[in-house]
């Protein structure tokens, strides 16, 4: 017998589905009076047996309909339940949110890292700047090891040079020199024509460097001449004509002057000559000495209508400044040393501004200076360098000096 829809059956109500088209069978095992029972029943016959609990319902909406119907039908349940119990006891559902945020406060808690005491966070910044020290400290070691390959890598070039040829350079300040020249050769006199023979120079200065070099490694050694820089100052033209203008305005209005001059014009003249004779050297005779590189560098002439604020000497005359030929020379040993284009440089100048150009290629490329220059007595530049050669001593200058005009047979100071 068919049970009516929406009609609660017993368990010994439902009977054997007689119809073998009902695809959806469901095996429900009843105790009643301690007696199991196995039915198998049409769909129809389930059906009205869920609907008689509301929970039920839940369950026919997943058997018979969509999955969102079945979560909707969930939803409905669970908040029916809810506000049901609530309405019945709402003192113990506000304990029970209660308790649920504190489980969930508790819970946060427990997750958080515990907080570190003053002892804690010193230990953990002496910690902390230990690593840091100790990378700064690897990182130190590496670059000493990697300088210490450098130098190592150097030493064994140089050890297998040694016996073979050292590399020597000149560098020679022209101005310096033919002061100091004019001293010594000439007696203080200042000659027009400088009997300096460059050519000779070059091989006069090596041989004293291979003297030198034998007597340091007691074994012969071959020198290889890199060449040869000279570095002279010379006046402008526009200088010359300044004094004349200011000794003429000496003469005339004496008050266009900011300090009287004390110049014949006989001395403007001399002068003139003097650096046409440095001029004729620097770009003349010079240039044509093997490897040798000429660098001139010119003087500022100060302008007419700035002459208050250029300095003078203690005879009125005005000072051209020259700030760049120290500058040149210091840069070009340095350079040169960074290069490996000398191990031996020659500085043939008494200017002391040179000290800590001559310190650094010594201390800090391994090269060796040799200061050059006359008389015995020594100074800080001298005591800086590797070695000294004095031109003084046994005449040695003399292997240098030329003997007559200059090699061209130009007439005596003409530019």
């Amino acid at each position: 017998m068919e049970v009516p829809a929406r009609v609660c059956p017993t368990p010994w109500q439902i009977r054997h589905a007689t119809t073998e088209s009902a695809l959806l069978r469901a095996r429900v095992v009843l105790t009643t009076q301690q007696r199991p029972l196995a039915l198998t029943m049409p769909l129809r016959t389930l059906r009205a047996v869920l609907e008689c609990t509301g929970s039920s319902r839940v369950l026919w909406s997943w058997l018979g309909g969509t999955p969102m119907e079945a979560l909707s039908a969930l939803l409905h349940e669970i908040t029916r339940g809810l506000v049901a119990g609530f309405a019945a006891a709402p003192v113990a559902w506000a304990l029970g949110v209660v308790a649920a945020l504190l489980a969930l406060l508790v819970l946060a808690l427990r997750r958080r890292p515990p907080a570190q005491g003053e002892i804690g966070t010193v230990y953990l910044m002496s910690a902390a700047a230990t690593r840091k020290a100790r990378e700064i400290a690897e990182i130190d070691a590496f670059a000493r090891r990697v300088n210490a390959a450098s130098e190592e890598m150097k030493l064994q070039l140089r050890r297998f040079r040694t016996g073979h040829h050292t590399q020597v350079k000149i560098y020679i300040d022209h101005s310096n020199f033919i002061t100091s020249w004019n001293d010594i050769v000439h007696r203080g006199e200042r000659a027009l024509e400088h009997d300096v023979d460059w050519h000779a120079l070059p091989s006069v200065l090596l041989e004293e460097v291979a003297e030198w070099l034998k007597k340091q490694r007691r074994s012969p050694a071959a020198v290889l001449y890199r060449g040869m820089h000279v570095y002279g100052t010379l006046f402008e033209d526009e200088y010359f004509r300044l004094l004349e203008t200011m000794l003429a305005h000496e003469q005339a209005t004496p008050s266009k002057l900011p300090l009287p001059i004390r110049l014949r014009r006989e001395t403007i003249d001399r002068w003139r000559q003097e650096n046409a004779a440095h001029k004729w050297d620097l770009t003349n005779e010079i240039r044509n000495v093997a490897g040798c590189v000429m660098v001139p560098v010119y003087r500022r002439t100060p302008r007419e209508d700035q002459l208050g604020r250029a300095q003078y000497t203690s005879g009125g005359i005005p000072i051209a400044p020259e700030k760049t030929l120290d500058t040149r020379i210091a840069t070009d040993i340095i350079g040169d040393a960074t290069f490996e284009v000398y191990d031996v440089a020659l500085l043939v100048t008494e200017d002391s501004d040179f000290i800590p150009a001559v310190e650094f290629v010594q201390d800090m490329r391994g090269k060796q200076v040799i200061h050059v220059g006359f008389g015995g007595h020594s100074n800080e530049l001298r005591s800086v360098c590797r070695h000294r050669i004095d031109l003084g001593k046994g005449n040695l200058y003399r292997r240098m000096q030329r003997r007559t005009g200059r090699a061209d047979g130009t007439a005596k100071g003409k530019a």
